[in-house]
């Protein structure tokens, strides 16, 4: 299964969330055929993950610093099996795109985009990441509901 996380620009949210679900999968899930990627819905092919990104999810040892945008596109939708949107206006731009709703997981509380804000914006913005993909991966799993994908507890 593919996972891809959708944002708006990829410099922020989705990577964050990329970064922590590959952590989550290499620690609690090592044996999942689960894998994980990360786009934006109005992203600059190239650009790297916003300074503070880089920088809280490095406090909780997550590197992302080699991450670079791309926008979602056809091929990357083509290998997604699920994607997992920050807000409802991303996934209804998905439905609006043709994909169906099984295959696209909302927050139950939207991911506020920390973009412009400062450090701890950020860090707020990464724990509910955080709990949000712990929920994903355990829904995925069968240990609980996927469908409340922003609610569970911090990465461990």
């Amino acid at each position: 299964m593919h996972i891809t996380f959708i944002c708006t620009g990829n410099t922020c949210r989705s990577p964050m969330a990329e970064g922590i679900a590959r952590e989550l999968l290499q620690k609690k899930y090592a044996d999942s055929p689960i894998t994980v990627s990360s786009a934006g819905l109005a992203a600059y092919n190239g650009s790297p993950a916003s300074g503070h990104a880089i920088d809280v999810c490095g406090e909780i040892g997550i590197d992302i610093a080699s991450h670079r945008s791309q926008r979602l596109n056809p091929e990357i939708a083509a290998k997604t099996d699920l994607f997992a949107v920050m807000t409802k206006a991303h996934a209804q731009i998905l439905r609006q795109c043709g994909i169906p709703a099984e295959r696209i997981a909302v927050p139950d509380s939207e991911i506020c985009d920390p973009y412009g804000g400062g450090e701890e914006e950020y860090r707020e913005c990464r724990d509910q990441i955080a709990d949000a993909v712990k929920k994903l991966l355990e829904g995925i799993a069968g240990q609980t509901d996927r469908s409340d994908f922003a609610e569970g507890e911090a990465v461990e």
